[in-house]
């Protein structure tokens, strides 16, 4: 990176970045003929959310935009992914080989989640053209034109590499998901910890053009860890949906499926105990406090370098 980056010009620019795309994709979502855009306009509500609670202290905000203020909608698009990907897991369930009685008494099950889905995409087309929410993409689009920063946000963003990354990694080894024993009686804090894994990779995917490949190593280890911790909830939740519309016991009415999806529910936990083993072990924990304390390691700019 050439010159001195402002911490307020940095976060501004990636600020524009995930807006651009928020608005890019939302004539995707509401045709909603590909789950694409909608993952990916969820993705980008995280990873703009991410982004205020690093770089909040160096802007100047118009009042109410907040992580907590795109929460909501946040919330919105993720009801509708989640039953996108359920409604995939059992779709893929059914398209391997069952018996016919196993199948018969699933159908009804898809219908349920495809009624569900239906009615939380309405919910989600209401949101996104409620007065709320353009107000607030108005809102940031004019401070975009004119954007107001801090004191913090016109030091130098590299200076501050450490205080960018602590409000996404700090705490993370300590949480009881980390050392579950069980799957599904600790499934409340795998799931929390899922978020806050994914929060920490959206964290520094942020922070990459100020800290180059040095971080690579770890969004990808993140990455691994949501998709397991995801692959195993997917499953629960798939448990869960089917148990609510069976009678009787789940492993009795379809003892194929049951056996199916605990066969891979092991799978996902016994990689899962691998991955935070590695994690919390002496090296492990010593490696995240390195990658925390770890700034800018580079050339520094002349002291004439313009600010931009």
């Amino acid at each position: 990176m050439a010159g001195v980056t402002s911490a307020g010009a940095y976060a501004t620019g990636l600020l524009a970045e995930h807006l651009k795309a928020i608005v890019s994709l939302q004539s995707g979502v509401l045709k909603d003929q590909d789950p694409e855009p909608l993952h990916q306009l969820r993705v980008r509500f995280r990873r703009l959310g991410t982004l205020l609670l690093q770089f909040g202290p160096a802007l100047r905000l118009p009042e109410r935009v907040t992580e907590q203020t795109l929460a909501k909608t946040g919330r919105r698009l993720g009801l509708v992914r989640d039953l996108d990907v359920l409604s995939g897991q059992l779709q893929h369930q059914l398209g391997l080989p069952l018996p016919a009685e196993e199948l018969s008494r699933l159908k009804p099950v898809l219908k349920t989640l495809v009624r569900s889905r239906k009615l939380a995409f309405a919910e989600l087309v209401e949101e996104l053209r409620s007065r709320r929410y353009l107000r607030l993409l108005a809102k940031l689009q004019a401070w975009l034109r004119q954007p107001a920063w801090t004191a913090l946000g016109e030091e130098d963003a590299r200076d501050w590499l450490v205080e960018w990354k602590t409000p996404v990694l700090a705490g993370l080894l300590s949480q009881p998901g980390w050392r579950a024993s069980d799957p599904d009686r600790d499934r409340a804090c795998l799931h929390d910890l899922r978020k806050k894994i994914k929060r920490a990779r959206y964290g520094l995917a942020n922070l990459k053009e100020l800290a180059g490949d040095s971080l690579g190593t770890w969004m990808e280890r993140f990455k691994a860890q949501q998709e397991t911790l995801g692959g195993l909830n997917d499953l629960q939740v798939l448990e869960q949906a089917i148990e609510e519309q069976l009678v009787g016991d789940f492993a009795q009415a379809l003892p194929e499926l049951n056996l199916r999806l605990q066969q891979q529910k092991s799978l996902l936990w016994q990689q899962w105990q691998g991955q935070a083993s590695l994690m919390v072990s002496e090296s492990g924990r010593s490696e995240l406090h390195g990658l925390l304390s770890r700034g800018w390691i580079g050339p520094k700019p002349p002291p004439n370098s313009a600010n931009t």
